[in-house]
């Protein structure tokens, strides 16, 4: 820098040391920036890499309440089943076996079937007697009501 003479003013040193600072700033970032940058940086990695073991923590342990729970639904299912092979003769709930039951279901949705084709038999030739008529918006509005 070359000195300035006494006969300028405070005002025009002033002007200068701006100058000067931002010629520095301009080609560079300032080394105080960077420095906080880079503990910032080095901060953020640190917390990084412990919230990657506290989540790995978190993962292997929700793996074991997981497991935990696999195993106390299994044994709810025994018990259950248990219970209900020791209380069917004094259960007035239980007259029938899972067997009977699900012949009784599946009689029940072939009936439901035979229905439904008699119905569609049944549009079908109304649909032949008056020609062919928008039933199925028919059936919509009486759903409807």
């Amino acid at each position: 820098m070359v000195k300035k003479e006494a006969t300028e003013n405070p005002q025009q040193t002033s002007d200068d040391q701006k100058q000067v600072q931002a010629i520095h700033v301009t080609n560079g970032i300032d080394p105080k920036v960077i420095d906080a940058m880079n503990e910032r940086m080095t901060k953020i990695e640190n917390d990084l890499g412990k919230l990657s073991g506290e989540m790995e923590g978190q993962k292997k342990t929700l793996n074991d309440i997981k497991n935990e729970l696999e195993g106390i639904k299994e044994n709810v299912k025994m018990v259950v089943s248990l219970y209900e092979l020791v209380s069917r003769d004094f259960n007035p709930f239980m007259d029938k076996t899972p067997e009977e039951i699900r012949g009784i279901t599946d009689t029940l949705a072939e009936q439901v079937n035979n229905v439904k084709q008699l119905v569609e038999a049944a549009i079908k030739d109304l649909r032949e007697l008056y020609g062919v008529p928008d039933i199925d918006q028919f059936i919509q509005m009486e759903e409807k009501k």
